[in-house]
């Protein structure tokens, strides 16, 4: 899947997510509204009311269905994050040249004079080490020779 895709259903699921806590923000306040009213109802401070006892009922329910979409929803967006890592992890690895290997079990990475045992099962944490390691081993570009003026 392209990274253009995955950025697509990433911002829907977000703005989906998002929506579904502004709804339960409004329920949460209609709620409270309803219950304060009921109060002062049954406090003796209001004579009358024209308040609904299923309106508490569905606010509540109403509140529980848009925290169970997010919670969903949240699930869903933790493992695109977690299948595009390891994509992007992968494909960092190949173009490093880093294999998979069995014996010994594990990602391995290979120089000239010698090899690295990255990571035994893991491409996120071996890509990690990869980065680590080219890192290290990168040398600083050289100062400008100066010219001498004389």
């Amino acid at each position: 899947m392209s990274t253009r895709k995955l950025r697509a259903i990433y911002k829907q699921l977000t703005d989906s997510i998002d929506q579904s806590k502004d709804k339960a923000l409004f329920e949460v306040k209609e709620l409270k509204e309803d219950l304060n009213e009921l109060q002062r109802y049954l406090s003796g401070r209001k004579k009358t009311t024209d308040l609904q006892p299923d309106d508490i009922l569905r606010s509540a329910y109403e509140i529980s269905s848009r925290l169970r979409e997010m919670d969903e929803r949240r699930a869903v967006l933790a493992g695109l994050e977690c299948v595009a890592a390891e994509s992007e992890a992968l494909e960092y690895l190949g173009s490093r040249g880093a294999r998979l290997l069995t014996r010994p079990a594990g990602w391995h990475f290979q120089t000239s004079t010698e090899r690295f045992l990255l990571h035994e099962n893991d491409p996120v944490e071996a890509a990690a080490q990869l980065r680590k390691l080219l890192a290290a081993g990168k040398r600083l570009k050289r100062p400008a020779k100066k010219k001498n003026s004389a």
